[in-house]
């Protein structure tokens, strides 16, 4: 029989749990106090009301999962309501949180208060203890053979890997953590985890219930913070197969602004209030949301209490629903049904008894108040078995207005147009009528087929459609077209080609500085075409600005030897490096040079023929017959194809594809880009240079500069020195004079001064040596991209100043996007804030900016920069911005120092920079 005193000891600890349940206010308060489980406050959610609480900020990386599992009732806090984030938690708490989030408390409970247990606990968490021996949460036979511990069984700290296998096994994935045994560890620090352990830290880590740390470890025996406690428990929850009844998951049937509808999987629908304390958040990032965010017919997670939604978690955006657009043509109130002009076809949709009606803002509207011609959505809930329409949203109302803005894009089947409105800065699709008429620039009337993305335009709607437009400026459209040259007119102004492919002439105006590509003729000109030439022509609104002559090439000879010469009929006779001779005519337009000199065609013999067996070795360019330019070689331009620096021999492959052999010097300086004083041994194969021949012994080098051509980012620019900093794409950074304007290239540009070199900008640089041969100005496009077109290869992009450009990719380009490169174009969408530039090869690469939406902390003003707010990813929190960065509040634009703290805005950063700020 036991003794009295026995028995007043059980009633007392009965008394003390009972007590410490009520003043927790909810059976679902875990007891954190290390003795009776007495102490502390409770921070148990209340109908209407989420504890929070005061040493948990709204920023704390677990602040979702701890507001999550105080509004269910699972975790309490401490006195003046701390929860204590970083202090660790016991074994017994752990196991008490764990029955709570399965939904089994009350199971738990009624467990004796008479239990032997294997293990020493505190009173409060026997019943919690013995039902997870109970359950196989934990087993006797692992937890009660370690007696060398002086601190009792459920006092003690959780470790990592022992909190791992508990929630494993609540969750019912034991199965899985058997299979993950077997497989090697998937962090660095193995060897610390116990021989268990593998398997159930595996399986945790695979269902995202567990992360390591920054240096790949586990930390298997580390401690587990109360946050980091609730943030195990929160990601598991979605394995489990029971939950608290405070849970209710399923789809939104009904949402206002003070109650949400839920379907849950038995086909049942409970409703619960909204108040301004309810607490959403978003599942896919632990973002808080608006409500508004959340949709009929979302996924959701509710922790309700008395009827009262306490916390709400979207935990997928996927609408169930069917969506139909229109234009309302008519309404049948009696029938509850509605006509919808879709393109040319009407439709009636049935409509549901309680179909609710609102505008593109959500206020509600009545079905009688929609006016015919009103652009409607409709909506079928698919989780209903009735094919009724349960929601209609007015988008817009019949419109009548005139507006500027640029065409976005034209899609002839749809008979539909989309503008990029200019005051709004909105987008805007209308529908057009068959007889809708254009007017293009010059006043003639015309249809749609003269309409074009790109285009800047004013356009007249009626009824929501798009009655006439009106083209202020064309966009630019390029094409080619390939012929056979019939006649270039005498001022070379307009060019007439015979098509391809039939009989059909095309008649051309040249565009001014149009480029004359011949292969192998530099600096080739109209005067260099002829008739006959089989052409490609690059055009640009109708205009030609590039010819190329594919039907021939101008032919190379480098340092090829002279035979003999006929003065009377102006014939040469040469010998080719590769053994071959060859027949050349001089004629009056032959370009004759010695050195920097161009000499009259009657000097050639004089200049060139020498007496005797003393062979000059020139440089030709020929088209068939005719000899275009003849030079002495002075010097030998190529790749170098082998090197001997012991021998100081050198084979330079040249552009024509000739191997030839040269001896140096070995005073022969080597003029490297980064190095004056080079020799050979600093030459590899591959590298492109120009060998300086001696002219009195065509055989020797006298001196070698290394050639370079590549694309430089500009970092900044010193005027009083001229000097540029850039780097490349590998980030090798480079310093480099520019003399002269002469040598800046500015396509686009009548002039061309050292200011135009700006910062954040690309150049294409050309070295030989240390010298720079020239520098031209990239015309860098940056924007945000509109529209993709993977048949035509193209993508539109509105760039900064709020011009469109349709940019064709061609067959070759690179997509960087995250530190990843692609070549495929379904890798852009609309939206992308893009940099689309040209390497030194005119292959287009384009730079996709990583966006994120950031909280602004301050703007410091002497160094230009933005600080953003810490988030729980560390990412940065200060940017430098580009030189043009677009920075703006919807439609305005605004300066650094407008972004206020606090604000939610989205950021698009490129090369560590932020090249736009956007703010709705």
């Amino acid at each position: 029989m036991k003794s009295k005193k026995q028995k007043q000891a059980r009633r007392l600890a009965a008394a003390v749990l009972a007590l410490s349940l009520t003043v927790s206010g909810s059976a679902f308060a875990e007891q954190t106090g290390t003795g009776s489980g007495t102490t502390g406050t409770s921070a148990a959610s209340t109908a209407g009301n989420v504890q929070r609480f005061s040493d948990v900020s709204p920023q704390h990386w677990a602040i979702k999962h701890i507001t999550k599992l105080a509004a269910i009732g699972i975790i309490q806090g401490y006195e003046r309501a701390e929860y204590r984030p970083e202090n660790s938690v016991s074994q017994q708490d752990v196991i008490v949180m764990a029955i709570r989030m399965m939904g089994l408390e009350k199971q738990a409970l009624e467990n004796k208060a008479e239990t032997v247990l294997p293990v020493q606990v505190s009173d409060y968490a026997k019943p919690y203890v013995a039902y997870a021996f109970d359950r196989g949460l934990i087993l006797t036979q692992e937890e009660a053979g370690d007696t060398s511990s002086k601190t009792a069984w459920g006092s003690r700290d959780a470790t990592r890997e022992w909190v791992a296998k508990l929630i494993i096994r609540a969750i019912g994935k034991e199965d899985l953590a058997r299979q993950e045994a077997a497989s090697s560890s998937m962090f660095a620090d193995a060897e610390d985890m116990s021989d268990w352990a593998n398997g159930y830290i595996n399986a945790a880590a695979v269902l995202k219930i567990v992360q390591g740390f920054e240096d790949n470890g586990f930390h298997p025996q580390g401690k587990v913070t109360r946050a980091q406690m609730a943030t195990f428990l929160s990601r598991a929850d979605k394995e489990l197969t029971t939950r608290s009844d405070r849970v209710s998951i399923g789809y939104v049937m009904e949402l206002t602004d003070r109650k949400i509808s839920v379907l849950n999987s038995q086909g049942t629908t409970d409703s619960y209030t909204i108040s301004t304390n309810t607490v959403i958040y978003n599942a896919k990032d632990d973002t808080r949301i608006p409500l508004s965010s959340i949709k009929l017919t979302n996924e959701v997670y509710v922790v309700h209490n008395q009827g009262e939604a306490l916390y709400v978690e979207l935990t997928d955006d996927q609408e169930q629903m069917e969506t139909y657009e229109g234009t309302l043509g008519q309404t049948f109130l009696d029938q509850m049904m509605v006509s919808i002009q879709q393109g040319t076809q009407s439709t009636l949709y049935k409509l549901a008894s309680n179909v609710t009606i609102t505008d593109a803002s959500g206020r509600g509207l009545s079905l009688s108040s929609i006016e015919p011609g009103s652009i409607l959505q409709l909506k079928r809930n698919m989780l209903l078995k009735e094919n009724e329409i349960s929601h209609i949203i007015v988008k817009q109302v019949p419109l009548n207005k005139t507006a500027e803005g640029t065409v976005l894009s034209i899609n002839l089947e749809q008979k539909q147009v989309t503008f990029l409105e200019q005051t709004s800065g909105q987008k805007e699709t209308y529908s057009f009528p068959v007889l809708a008429t254009v007017t293009l620039p010059d006043g003639t009337i015309s249809d749609l087929s003269k309409l074009r993305v790109g285009d800047t335009v004013a356009y007249t709607i009626k009824s929501n459609e798009a009655v006439s437009i009106t083209i202020r400026k064309q966009a630019d459209v390029t094409q080619s077209v390939e012929g056979t040259l019939e006649s270039l007119s005498n001022d070379k102004k307009i060019m007439t080609i015979k098509k391809a492919g039939g009989s059909a002439l095309g008649a051309y105006f040249i565009a001014d500085n149009a480029l004359i590509s011949i292969d192998g003729l530099t600096n080739a000109s109209l005067y260099d075409i002829e008739t006959g030439d089989t052409l490609k022509l690059d055009l640009v609104n109708d205009k030609v600005v590039k010819v190329t002559v594919t039907s021939r090439s101008v032919k190379q000879y480098v340092f090829a030897s002279i035979v003999g010469y006929d003065p009377d009929r102006k014939l040469l006779t040469i010998e080719a490096d590769n053994g071959e001779f060859g027949v050349f005519r001089l004629t009056d337009s032959t370009a004759v040079r010695i050195g920097d000199a161009t000499l009259p065609v009657s000097n050639f013999q004089s200049m060139f023929i020498s007496n005797g067996n003393n062979k000059r070795k020139i440089d030709l360019k020929v088209s068939k017959d005719k000899i275009v330019q003849v030079e002495m070689t002075q010097y030998i331009e190529g790749t170098v194809a082998q090197i001997n620096s012991t021998t100081n021999e050198m084979t330079i492959r040249t552009v024509g594809g000739q191997n030839l052999t040269f001896k140096a010097y070995a005073s022969t300086k080597v003029e490297l880009q980064n190095k004056t004083n080079g020799t050979l041994a600093d030459l590899k194969v591959g590298d492109s240079i120009r060998a300086n021949i001696n002219l009195g012994d065509q055989t020797m080098i006298s001196d070698i500069v290394m050639k370079k051509v590549g694309v430089y980012k500009v970092l900044y620019t010193t005027p009083s020195t001229r000097q540029v900093s850039v780097k490349d794409e590998n980030g090798t950074l480079l310093t480099f004079v520019v003399d002269s304007n002469d040598k800046i290239s500015n396509p686009g540009k009548s002039t061309n001064a050292f200011e135009d070199i700006q910062v954040d900008e690309y150049v294409k640089a050309s070295f030989n040596g240390v010298t720079l041969a020239n520098v031209t100005i990239l015309n860098t496009l940056r924007g945000k991209v509109t529209a993709v077109d993977a048949a035509l290869g193209t993508i539109t992009v509105q760039d900064f100043q709020g011009n469109v450009q349709v940019q064709p990719l061609g067959s070759q380009f690179t997509i960087k996007l995250n530190g990843t490169t692609s070549a495929a174009i379904t890798s852009l969408k609309p939206d992308d804030r893009v940099e689309v530039i040209r390497d030194v090869n005119d292959k287009i690469t384009i730079h996709v900016a990583t966006a994120s939406k950031r909280v602004v902390s301050s703007y410091m003003y002497t160094v230009n920069q933005l600080i953003l707010k810490p988030t729980g990813n560390n990412d940065k929190t200060s940017y430098s911005f580009f030189a043009k960065a677009y920075l703006h509040k919807g439609n305005q634009t605004v300066a650094a120092n407008a972004f206020m703290e606090n604000e939610e805005v989205t950021i698009y950063v490129l090369d560590d920079k932020i090249i736009e700020i956007e703010k709705p």
